[in-house]
């Protein structure tokens, strides 16, 4: 807990780590808290995740565990990884039953874990901004995609890390157009990012005993 710690002793300070020329690199291993808005809609989903780049796994809980998803690349399930969602089920003979759904990758289409940060190689410097009550930089990407333009915007704020390295901590992901991250139709989306932590995973977050659930299995 040594780097959550260090990160929330220096809340709400700036050391001024922003290398205009380099967007920050995320953690391979890192735990978050969000909470994804979509304005239009009026819909506010909370999420919990866990992603752990040098174990090939990934998870994230929907509205306070309600929904858990997984993902375990092909060195943890072969051949081509799997994919796995419990949720509460209802159907006529049932009422919010929890049920384990399993899709296994294909070679056409193996399973890939699942960030809740995009990746920032191409984004590009444009600014300081206040968000949250911290002082950020601020990083963005431009696409076009068929006749539609697509903007990301991403608010980045610096803690130091124990050897006085700076660490990249996300503050808020704007999407004006296709949700890159999670998946979906052309929208206005952002997500709002709190409790940062790149210490190790405790690989029992990853354990899914299907004992506990009726299972149904999804070939994919």
């Amino acid at each position: 807990m040594i780097s959550c710690l260090i990160l929330c002793l220096f809340v709400g300070f700036s050391f001024g780590f922003t290398d205009k020329g380099s967007p920050p690199q995320w953690s391979d291993v890192y735990a978050v808290k969000g909470l994804l808005n979509i304005p239009y809609a009026e819909l506010h989903e909370p999420f919990y995740a866990w992603y752990d780049r040098k174990n090939a796994k990934s998870r994230i809980d929907y509205y306070g565990a309600m929904v858990k998803t997984y993902q375990f690349e092909a060195n943890v399930f072969p051949k081509f990884g799997t994919s796995i969602k419990i949720a509460p089920i209802t159907t006529e003979h049932v009422l919010n039953q929890e049920t384990c759904l399993q899709v296994n990758g294909t070679e056409d289409s193996s399973i890939i874990i699942q960030s809740v940060l995009p990746d920032m190689s191409d984004f590009k410097y444009v600014g300081s901004e206040t968000m949250q009550d911290s002082d950020t930089s601020k990083w963005r990407m431009v696409m076009t995609v068929g006749d539609k333009v697509n903007k990301y915007t991403m608010w980045v704020k610096y803690r130091k890390s124990l050897r006085g390295d700076p660490i990249p901590i996300p503050v808020r992901y704007e999407m004006k157009g296709y949700n890159t991250l999670l998946g979906s139709h052309y929208d206005h989306y952002y997500i709002d990012y709190a409790e940062y932590c790149v210490d190790e995973i405790d690989q029992n977050v990853f354990e899914v005993d299907p004992s506990k659930y009726k299972s149904l299995y999804i070939s994919q």
